[in-house]
Parts: structure tokens; sequence; C-alpha cells
């Protein structure tokens, strides 16, 4: 019934965090073979690599995460963890593909992780030793803006290096969709860079906009830092004046109405359609927030509402231009 319900406003698949339902998906697939959606599964490879190799944080803190690509055990973890944890998705025609990781912290918006390493107090861990041995290179005293890039880059470059190549060694077929790169981490050009090498797309869970920033940052992660598409694999946006949600929660952009939020939807889809490098997008998410599933904070982000009813103008809007991608490309085009 949901596959045949979201199919008929134009949605054929899932993105991350669907953890209890990749295998029902799947066992959809197998029995409906003309109606299948596809899915992305979504992996810890930072966490299970520290819990299983026994490694711990830079600093005993998960914000220096990244900083574990820096041993040497990394690229084999890898491949024994793309053959163990990723088992029942291999070549599975209908995976679109993966994301190993979750919005990693390669750089926060007040808090820059060459700063962070190099405060680190064991001066033998090897993330502040990383970090010393960049500023010597650099011949740099102070962290600037563009220093923070370049070196979160070479790290991005270790991390996704490491994972592109387990999957092209067990399961070539299988695209690799990144980390869905998030608030300042998708504007930091060596980051992005590298996403870009490694990653068949670059995933953007793209927040706080009403537009796509096509003239800037879009057309750069197409040209100027990237050789590789890009696909949106989380945005919403909540209505305020006519739910009976408090919205406290949540990133997605906060509108009027359910028909402001119809509006949203086409506007920044469009958006996205008019750009060169864009291949699609995930809204999230398939239901509203009740409160039970984030801290009492129930919140308006749902194609449905808590009583499994579509949003008929958002699903309208919805359909609209999801019925009419290719057109709207050529339009955009010409």
């Amino acid at each position: 019934k949901t596959q045949a319900e979201l199919a008929s406003i134009g949605f054929h698949g899932t993105g991350a965090f669907c953890t209890n339902t990749y295998s029902k998906i799947q066992a959809h697939n197998q029995s409906n073979p003309n109606a299948p959606m596809t899915l992305a599964p979504s992996f810890g490879f930072l966490s299970q690599f520290r819990s299983q190799n026994g490694h711990a944080y830079p600093g005993n803190t998960s914000d220096n995460e990244l900083g574990l690509v820096l041993y040497s055990d990394w690229a084999d973890f890898c491949k024994s963890y793309i053959r163990s944890a990723m088992a029942s998705y291999l070549n599975d025609a209908n995976v679109l593909g993966f994301f190993s990781d979750n919005e990693i912290n390669f750089s926060s918006q007040n808090s820059r992780i060459l700063d962070r390493f190099l405060k680190l107090t064991d001066r033998t861990d090897i993330a502040y030793l990383e970090a010393k041995k960049f500023m010597e290179e650099k011949n740099a005293t102070s962290v600037t803006d563009n220093l923070n890039s370049e070196f979160a880059g070479r790290l991005a470059e270790l991390y996704y290096k490491g994972v592109k190549e387990a999957i092209k060694e067990v399961d070539p077929g299988m695209m690799y969709l990144g980390t869905r790169l998030h608030g300042t981490p998708k504007y930091l050009q060596h980051v992005v860079a590298a996403a870009g090498k490694y990653c068949d797309i670059i995933s953007i869970n793209y927040y706080s906009r009403w537009s796509p920033e096509l003239t800037t940052y879009v057309k750069q992660w197409g040209e100027d830092w990237a050789d590789a598409p890009f696909m949106v694999t989380e945005f919403y946006t909540k209505g305020v004046e006519d739910s009976d949600l408090n919205n406290q929660s949540g990133a997605g952009f906060s509108v009027p109405t359910q028909n402001d939020r119809a509006y949203a939807y086409q506007h920044f889809t469009l958006g996205l359609l008019e750009a060169k490098n864009c291949v699609g997008w995930h809204w999230f998410k398939y239901q509203d927030d009740d409160g039970t599933d984030n801290s009492s904070k129930p919140a308006n982000k749902g194609v449905y509402d808590n009583y499994y009813e579509m949003y008929p103008y958002l699903s309208k809007f919805m359909k609209e231009v999801n019925y009419n991608v290719y057109n709207l490309i050529e339009y955009f085009d010409k």
C-alpha cells in the first residue's frame, strides 16, 4: 500500500534511516518485481571501526571521530565491514547506493577540526601529531579557514578513499553516496573535492535555505570543487499556523501553512532541476514526528500526518513536479 501511494505522487524510493524497514523493502521488491522501491541503506563506518578495532576517539570525544582514519588499519576495516554489514545489499539491483556515515563533523560552524586537533592535550595522539605536521608543512603559526578546509580535506580523502576502494573490490556495481554533508562541511572546498573524487554521487543534507544557492555553492559543487553530481538527501518544510504540532525540533524551513509547504516544495525542487549537477532529492520525512521519536518535540515534517493521511495540498504539488521532472529539465536546459 505504501509503495502504491508514494508512486502515485511520483516517489519511487527511500533514503537513509529506514533501518527497521530495509529488509521489508527488499521482501516487497522480491514479491513485487514490477513495482519495486529503491533503498539507500546507511551505515556507521567510523563508530564501528572504533568499537571493532579498539581505537579511542582523539581527545576521547566523538566530535573528533574523523581522526580515526589516521590509523593504518582503516582501509582493511572498510573491506571487512562491507563484506559483513552490507552482505544482504550487495548485488541487489534495487539498492540505489549506500551512505557510509551520516553528517560527519569535518568542521562545525564554531569549531574547526584543525583547531580541535591542535588543542588535544595528549601530545602523542595521532590526530594531534597529524595536525602539528600539517602546520609545520604549511609553515603556519595560526589556523585560518583555508588551512582548516585543506586539512579537513586531507582527512576526508583518507576516509572516502578507504570506503570507495573497498566497495569497488567487493561490489563494483554499487554506487557510493558518501556521508550526507551538512551545515559547514558542504561549504568546505577541500571536503567537497574529496567527496567528488571518490563518491559516485555527493550527498547533501540541505537545510536553512529557501532557495538552492545556484549561482554560488551549487555551481561550485559541480564545476570548481568536484567532478561528480550531487543529490539532496534531506530537506523539508514545516507548517506553523495550521499544524497541531509544536514544531520545536528540526532544521527544516518553517512557513505559515500547509499550502505554503506545497509552494516551498515546488520552489526548492525547481531550483534543483535548474541546476546542471543535481540528480535527485530525498524529502525528510515520510511521517510527522509525534513527539515519541523526538524528545517530546513533535514536528510537521512528513508527507503523511500521524494518522497516515497524506497532506493533500503538499502531495498534489509534489506530484506536479515529480511527474514532470524530465520536461522541466529540458525546459531549464533551453
